[in-house]
């Protein structure tokens, strides 16, 4: 025990001077992880713009025009400014705009004696979506001031002759015509009216945030670059002839491994409990997550760690060894939810997403950390992890043994 121990503190004082690989095996998981709550938090963002309107008529038809574009939603979408002729052409030009619109003198008397009238509108080609809305109201508009026309023109042609003081009678009258006529075509211009009875679901519990179900898979993620960083070590102390002299060292070499396991869990515990410790901060989760979770990380770790240093003594050189571990590594990213939650993966690829290694310990550290209470991970998932390290470490011993070392 005493030898394992000093492997134990050998590794720690190495591993300690190469900052380096330390900083990297963080920094990449956590620059990850930031763009993707960057980009959740992003969601769900309105577009928002601004049209120009300059208002030469200055009637109660332009104003109902120019109020059109602010009203209702479309005024969560568009502020309308009012400007003149020379502001408004160089700022469009500019792009500071998405529309600019220019209502001529004489378009109030142009529309109730129907007559042909042209409204200008420049649009910003550098935008896509909100000049586009302000082109399709624009023509809304214009075709319902031309069925307008065609449903009540007689109406408008009447109320243009009342003159300043008309008669109480005949506004009566063109009341009750002006009301009959709409009840007439309303069937033809509005849907029919559906009775609908609205059934109140159960109340659920809210969903986890999308943001939330990544942070496992990120912290994995950070578990698993520091484990095959770590790993490659095998290989830096065969090159330094330490494992040849281990192997003619009676019951030293099960020593050597244990302490190199521990020192990796030291290690892997460290880094997953740095990025655990700033996703709970940063998501508001209750810290007595930290204990569980990180004890999960630890034991799971040093599975991870075993056998991706078999994984790495199964080549003849190093330089294969790093290849095909990286090669290896990016898929069972992907797969074991890192990138993707396997909450939202689609069926087949999340049964074998949570089938990986990785993603086996994702699939509970997202349970641990979702969960109302602590220590949910049940004891069967506990007892897999370890039989895991332990078969993982007696497998890189009898690998040691069997040539690794002396090669």
């Amino acid at each position: 025990m005493s030898f394992a121990l000093s492997s134990f503190k050998k590794d720690i004082a190495r591993w300690r001077q190469d900052l380096m690989s330390t900083l990297i095996w963080v920094a990449i998981p956590l620059l990850i992880g930031g763009l993707i709550t960057a980009l959740m938090s992003g969601q769900g963002a309105k577009p928002h713009g601004t049209m120009l309107l300059l208002d030469q008529d200055e009637s109660l038809f332009s104003e109902l025009i120019a109020g059109a574009y602010s009203a209702g939603e479309l005024g969560e979408l568009i502020s309308v400014e009012k400007t003149n002729i020379e502001d408004g052409t160089a700022r469009i030009n500019a792009g500071e705009a998405s529309g600019f619109l220019i209502i001529p003198k004489g378009f109030g008397d142009a529309f109730l004696n129907s007559e042909p009238v042209t409204l200008t509108l420049k649009t910003n080609p550098a935008q896509t979506i909100l000049p586009g809305i302000i082109t399709e109201v624009t023509e809304i508009l214009l075709d319902a001031g031309f069925y307008l026309h065609q449903l009540f023109g007689s109406e408008i042609q009447a109320i243009k002759n009342f003159g300043e003081h008309p008669d109480d009678a005949l506004v009566a009258a063109m009341a009750v015509t002006l009301q009959n006529k709409f009840e007439a075509v309303a069937p033809q211009l509005f849907p029919p009216i559906i009775e609908l009875s609205i059934v109140e679901p159960p109340e659920s519990d809210p969903g986890t945030p999308l943001a939330v179900l990544f942070l496992p898979g990120i912290i994995v993620m950070a578990v698993m670059f520091s484990a095959n960083g770590l790993a490659n070590d095998y290989w830096r102390e065969r090159e330094q002839g330490t494992l040849r002299r281990l192997v003619y060292a009676p019951g030293q070499l099960s020593g050597f491994v244990i302490g190199k396991a521990l020192a990796a869990a030291a290690t892997i515990s460290f880094i997953g409990g740095l990025t655990l410790a700033l996703g709970l901060l940063y998501h508001g989760i209750s810290w007595v997550k930290l204990p569980s979770s990180l004890l999960w990380i630890a034991v799971s770790g040093i599975a991870l760690f075993a056998w991706l240093s078999l994984l790495q003594m199964s080549f003849s050189s190093r330089r294969s060894a790093n290849v095909i571990s990286s090669m290896l590594l990016f898929p069972l990213l992907m797969a074991g939810g890192s990138f993707f939650p396997l909450a939202v993966l689609p069926g087949w690829i999340a049964v074998v997403g949570r089938a990986a290694p990785n993603g086996f310990v994702t699939d509970r550290l997202t349970a641990e950390i979702t969960a109302v209470g602590t220590w949910v991970i049940p004891p069967s998932s506990w007892s897999i992890v370890i039989i895991a390290a332990a078969a993982g470490l007696l497998a890189c011993a009898l690998r040691l043994r069997s040539g690794f070392a002396s090669a």
